[in-house]
């Protein structure tokens, strides 16, 4: 699908560091013209019950297809009500978390790749997925240091490095997409400063 506008994808474990390098890339976007026009979404879109099933989950095993399920049901709403129509305009569309959320996660919670790959099938590919990688104790490390809530899959260590494992592999899953590791362990501002070179290459 050939988007008239750009899709922007930002993913990684819990604790990467994403939600900081979005705020900071659209604020370079903004800068590079003030005829920019851009839309900023997060995964999930609207399914409460997701985070409600993630609260009271005993194991990160457990209920992967319901997960999955919810996210791309949740998914497909978000693409027909915001994604498509703001790409058909023209826009910048930014999203935290999409498509490789949901392959790393519930495939670390057991489920095939292929299946999730189908779940996903006839939505729109991002122009460019931009992983944000650091090793899960570090991850743990700064939600700590912030006072973050840890839901359970977020507090298992050795789950939130199986699910970095998962994410490192998508490249070789979806070979024709723009998706690059982004080294997560660096300073904010040399973390910003790769992604909008990798940016600059890859779009502008």
């Amino acid at each position: 699908m050939q988007n008239k506008g750009t899709f922007i994808v930002f993913e990684g474990i819990d604790g990467c560091g994403k939600s900081t390098q979005i705020m900071k890339f659209v604020e370079y976007l903004s800068k590079l013209s003030k005829y920019n026009h851009i839309l900023l979404t997060r995964n999930p879109y609207k399914a409460r019950e997701i985070r409600e099933i993630l609260k009271i989950n005993d194991a990160p095993e457990s209920q992967a297809e319901k997960l999955a399920e919810l996210f791309v049901n949740d998914r497909k709403e978000q693409t027909q009500e915001i994604i498509l129509p703001h790409l058909e305009k023209g826009h910048y569309v930014i999203s935290d978390r999409y498509k490789l959320s949901t392959i790393a996660y519930q495939s670390a919670q057991g489920m095939a790749v292929e299946k999730l790959k189908q779940m996903h099938e006839g939505m729109p590919i991002p122009d460019i997925t931009f992983i944000v990688d650091v090793p899960a104790k570090i991850g743990g490390e700064r939600m700590d240091k912030d006072n973050r809530t840890k839901h359970r899959l977020e507090a298992s260590t050795e789950f939130q490095e199986k699910v970095r494992q998962k994410y490192l592999e998508t490249g070789k899953h979806f070979p024709g997409e723009k998706i690059i590791i982004i080294d997560g362990i660096k300073s904010v501002e040399e973390i910003h400063k790769q992604i909008t070179e990798e940016f600059e290459k890859a779009i502008a």
